[in-house]
């Protein structure tokens, strides 16, 4: 194994078995008939999920049931990264295979993932959104003040 635990996260995560994973299976097939649906009712001459967002729908899927089941923590465009730079090569694969009957049952990135949020350390995926506040981008009030019952009444009376 690799010295990078998020590597080796990645590694198991391309290597993972996903036709044997029956709940995958299922819980991939229940999003793409959800999404079929959806984009038939916008438009009823659509038969088909265009192939871009099936991928993308797959690779969201895939993501959230491999977090669910080994509880490691993956960012999508982190491993896309990574894979379009470093993808292990098929000899890579199979000793990976061959390792993981070997590995622990529990991850360490929980303990990796309080750690950094404990010491204040940036969280691999996470990203960074700035506390920042527009000014003089505010609408100004423009309606009169709402009046009360009782100034209603008495303008009625005059």
């Amino acid at each position: 194994m690799s010295t990078n635990p998020q590597e080796d996260v990645y590694k198991e995560y391309l290597n993972y078995d996903w036709d044997s994973f029956t709940e995958f299976q299922e819980g991939l097939q229940e999003i793409l008939d959800n999404y079929l649906t959806n984009l038939k009712e916008q438009d009823p001459s659509i038969t088909s999920i265009p192939s871009l967002d099936k991928q993308q729908l797959i690779d969201q899927a895939k993501s959230f049931f491999f977090c669910n089941k080994t509880g490691h923590i993956i960012n999508l465009d982190d491993y896309n990264e990574w894979k379009l730079h470093n993808g292990p090569s098929n000899k890579k694969i199979e000793e990976i295979t061959e390792t993981q009957s070997d590995a622990p049952p529990y991850s360490s990135n929980y303990q990796e993932l309080v750690e950094l949020i404990t010491s204040g350390k940036p969280v691999p995926g996470i990203k960074h959104i700035p506390d920042t506040v527009l000014t003089d981008q505010g609408s100004k009030p423009t309606a009169s003040q709402r009046q009360k019952p009782w100034e209603v009444k008495q303008e009625n009376d005059q």
